[in-house]
């Protein structure tokens, strides 16, 4: 499996330094003008990343991602859109090693997260001021 980019990859290792497992931070630095990103560490190797807003009084995400951090990088997991579309690309088991790998959503969601993730570096000023924010 081909990691995610050296810039998604950086954006990632931004958001979640210093994370500890089972704690989150949200990272907002566009005084409301972009959504906030919400960062939460699940394991020893996975995050989850996600925007969230309000819809009839229920807080509902889009997109949530969750991706997983080996010694040679980034690669997403999973990702899950507001409309019911969720896509695996990335089965795992109890101790974050892959299990299962499905070529053609690993694509996809490499796709979505370098593009997703160089919006969320621009939305909220770039590496370094994300850095400092936390």
């Amino acid at each position: 499996m081909k990691t995610l980019s050296r810039t998604a990859g950086a954006v990632l290792d931004a958001v979640t330094a210093g994370l500890d497992v089972g704690a989150a931070r949200t990272v907002d630095n566009s005084n409301g003008v972009y959504m906030a990103l919400h960062v939460d560490r699940l394991t020893d190797a996975t995050f989850s990343l996600a925007h969230y807003y309000g819809q009839n009084g229920d807080l509902l995400c889009d997109p949530d991602g969750v991706f997983l951090k080996t010694s040679a990088g980034w690669h997403p997991i999973t990702l899950q859109l507001c409309t019911g579309h969720f896509t695996v690309a990335v089965e795992l088991d109890g101790n974050d090693r892959p299990t299962g790998w499905r070529p053609r959503q690993y694509r996809e969601l490499s796709s979505f997260a370098a593009m997703w993730l160089r919006n969320v570096c621009e939305q909220q000023g770039g590496i370094a001021k994300i850095q400092a924010s936390l």
